[in-house]
């Protein structure tokens, strides 16, 4: 007997062979997937299940799988978009100064409802701009959150970026506080006893090595760096969970000169702009991750050249970035757009096929996570994590044709009507079931509040450029 059956839908499986049911089924016995193919093989009348969903004129598929993003940034989106500069150390301002447990937890459960509906069913995120790693109940916090409304979460802290020391607020239940100082060195003890104190909590947590930059950071010496780089390393590797982190031209080969053995396949790198060759050299030969956000401020600032990489051989996953100060969790609109930029950089209407954009949402984050036995494509013996697309409306019409294309060009997060994660139906007919929606947003409100109250900066609302051609 099943516990949930799967019927009549378009089912794209995103596995090696890159099978696809016009009229599948897929079948689930706790949190796994235990079997698949299309209708005709079923016997009618159709096997004992708990549940049976009926699927038609939906596409099913694994769900999407975002590797970067920053924990906090759903509750300062927007916020100062107008500064010329600032907004960093405004963030950092924020999230060391203003922030309580009920922040982190509010904000990672919006986060975590905003990607699910989208159908985003694994996220990551990193706990601040650059991480707060004076204390480690944000990290549980945001696991916490994350995990509350159904995502697979995976949360982490690591060495921040400077400058230092830097100025932490602690806030106490009787409303008072305690300010303190904050050194680089807290950060090693700070991201292994988080890792430590997370894992295993929950079968849908994962508590990750997460600093804010690998390879050289120029307010510290070679000498500091090169700890630094080992320290998250070394955490990584003892507790078996994965390295994420932002890199930038240099940094690359900073780490091959100086700790090569920290460049393997384990360790993701996100914005990844600036490389020189040699630099995507490293990158191919030793199996690094590149996670791309298209729609980022890395981006705008600096060049990741996605198609050459691809050409290459290099390994590269699409992320949101998600969502200060102007972004979504929606990666639907980064697949797209992905396409769109390649295409104009090299003026070829073919770079990027709809296949290869999806993989790049799916299977390819999650071999960059150490995932792929688990999720990122629909096989048997995986992780029941799937998305149920509504493909009945105008948009995607005709979708008997060409599905993949339908989806990767014209869908978009609210389409998706389903989101299963662990066997379990998170979303149906685009309803959360785990938590209350209004309640969340409404916790979320009450946080930012607080947060605004206690930083106290009223101008950071109001853009004065807002209707300026240039703002």
């Amino acid at each position: 007997m099943y516990d949930l059956l799967l019927t009549n839908a378009v089912v794209i499986t995103v596995d090696s062979a890159h099978t696809l049911y016009d009229r599948g089924f897929v079948a689930v016995k706790g949190d796994r997937i235990v079997a698949l193919g299309p209708m005709d093989q079923l016997p009618d009348p159709l096997p004992e299940a708990e549940r049976v969903l009926n699927l038609s004129g939906h596409a099913v598929l694994p769900g999407l799988v975002d590797g970067h993003g920053h924990a906090g940034h759903c509750l300062i989106k927007t916020l100062g978009e107008h500064l010329d500069t600032g907004w960093d150390e405004m963030a950092e301002e924020i999230y060391y100064t203003c922030t309580d447990e009920e922040f982190w937890y509010a904000e990672g459960a919006l986060a975590a409802a905003e990607r699910l509906k989208f159908g985003t069913t694994t996220g990551v995120s990193m706990v601040g701009s650059t991480p707060r790693v004076d204390i480690i109940e944000p990290v549980g916090a945001s696991l916490a959150g994350g995990s509350s409304v159904g995502l697979r979460q995976l949360s982490g802290i690591g060495s921040a970026n400077g400058p230092w020391p830097k100025r932490a607020r602690l806030f106490e239940e009787d409303g008072s506080c305690r300010s303190y100082s904050v050194t680089p060195q807290q950060a090693w003890a700070s991201t292994e006893a988080a890792v430590r104190a997370y894992n295993g909590r929950h079968p849908r947590e994962l508590c990750i090595v997460a600093p804010g930059k690998m390879g050289f950071r120029p307010d510290e010496s070679v000498e500091s760096n090169i700890r630094h780089n080992r320290e998250m390393f070394r955490i990584a590797q003892e507790y078996g969970v994965p390295l994420h982190t932002h890199a930038t031209g240099g940094d690359v080969q900073f780490l091959y000169e100086h700790t090569p053995e920290i460049l393997t396949s384990h360790l993701s790198l996100t914005h990844s702009t600036g490389y020189s060759q040699r630099e995507l050299e490293i990158l191919r030969d030793t199996g690094a991750y590149v996670f791309h956000g298209p729609t980022t401020n890395g981006n705008i600032r600096g060049h990741c050249p996605v198609m050459e990489m691809l050409d290459m051989g290099v390994h590269v996953a699409v992320v949101t970035d998600g969502t200060a100060p102007d972004r979504s969790f929606d990666l639907w609109r980064d697949m797209k757009n992905v396409q769109l930029i390649q295409r104009f950089r090299q003026k070829d209407r073919g770079n990027i096929s709809c296949g290869k954009a999806l993989e790049l949402v799916t299977i390819e984050p999650a071999r960059a996570l150490g995932l792929d036995h688990l999720i990122g494509s629909l096989e048997v013996g995986k992780k029941a994590d799937l998305i149920a697309v509504n493909v009945m409306q105008p948009h995607l019409a005709p979708f008997g044709v060409m599905p993949v294309q339908r989806l990767v060009y014209h869908a978009m997060g609210q389409d998706v009507d389903y989101a299963i994660v662990d066997g379990i139906v998170m979303m149906e007919d685009r309803r959360l079931t785990q938590v209350e929606e209004r309640t969340l947003l409404q916790r979320a409100e009450a946080a930012f509040t607080t947060m605004m109250k206690r930083l106290n900066r009223p101008e950071l609302l109001e853009n004065p450029h807002l209707y300026d051609l240039h703002q």
